[in-house]
């Protein structure tokens, strides 16, 4: 059996929407109208297609039309190349626009200056690349985050990489220490780093961060007393400047009220963690131009930031 070119033709394209047609409307005579040509030339073309083909498409006469086992798989075949040029359409479209509308970020906590300064420099090349683009930052819980991503309500998150769940992709973007503090009222504020160890601190009401953290953290956890959660860096840090309790901080965070002797690090050696953070989104995301013009500018900034880190 011959077939059609392998490259369509516009007249072979033609033919095929005319024998469409003619199937759609049960028949040449139905078809004339539709077309606005006659029925003569109708059979010409369906003729010219059989021929091309090398096939018998349909039966045509005094019973009615009808198509036969051929035509009707060539049928089928020209409805879905009609579904493949709407789906192309479309996706033509959606790159016309793609550097339009809205894009969401979302972060989980208060923002260190390591991400800080990361997502102002994002923002900005955004700004310049994608000027038609309008930027939405919001904080929301990791859970809410997580599900927005999903539903394609938001683009990307910078967060804590505390678990990894399905439909979501994660790339390491960098770590931070974390480190145990007390606020100048507490009872720990004078004591020497020599005279605290593990059995001094279960004595004294510690914060939780309210959420799996990764295993280093969940060790550093593990030897404290729980009395209070609070995951959000602000809320923490009331906390702690409350005097009643002792829990983690970010050092970037902590350093402005340990310059002011509102906080002390605890045995900064031995009681840290790693606070790890991810770039988050979903794995197949409604918006992929959008999602991929974002990590496209975020590549090369974290090499960037490591260098601000180090400074």
């Amino acid at each position: 059996m011959s077939k059609l070119p392998k490259n369509l033709t516009q007249h072979d394209i033609k033919l095929l929407r005319v024998f469409q047609t003619v199937v759609d409307c049960g028949g040449f005579t139905a078809a004339e109208t539709e077309l606005n040509i006659g029925r003569s030339t109708i059979s010409i073309y369906i003729a010219n297609l059989e021929q091309r083909l090398k096939l018998n498409l349909c039966q045509r006469g005094r019973q009615g039309f009808s198509l036969t086992r051929e035509g009707q798989a060539v049928y089928n075949a020209i409805q879905t190349l009609e579904q493949a040029h709407q789906q192309f359409s479309q996706l033509v479209a959606s790159l016309t626009d793609e550097c339009s509308g809205e894009l969401v970020i979302l972060t989980a906590d208060q923002l260190d200056q390591s991400r800080l300064t990361l997502l102002s420099k994002v923002c900005a090349a955004l700004q310049q690349q994608a000027p038609r683009l309008t930027l939405a930052l919001d904080v929301m819980p990791l859970q809410q985050i997580e599900l927005a991503l999903l539903k394609d309500q938001a683009h990307l998150a910078l967060m804590p990489g505390y678990r990894q769940i399905d439909g979501l992709q994660y790339q390491h973007a960098f770590s931070t220490p974390i480190f145990l503090c007390c606020g100048s009222a507490h009872p720990l504020y004078s004591v020497t780093d020599e005279d605290i160890n593990d059995e001094t601190l279960a004595g004294y009401p510690a914060i939780h961060p309210g959420i799996d953290i990764n295993p280093e953290g969940r060790k550093q956890l593990q030897k404290l007393k729980a009395s209070a959660r609070a995951y959000q860096f602000d809320t923490r840090l009331a906390l702690l400047l409350s005097g009643g309790y002792i829990g983690f901080l970010p050092a970037e965070i902590a350093r402005p009220y340990i310059e002011n002797n509102q906080l002390r690090f605890i045995r900064p050696s031995q009681y840290q963690y790693p606070f790890n953070q991810s770039i988050v989104t979903k794995t197949s995301p409604r918006d992929s131009a959008k999602v991929q013009l974002a990590l496209n500018i975020i590549q090369p900034l974290l090499a960037c930031l490591d260098g601000i880190k180090s400074d």
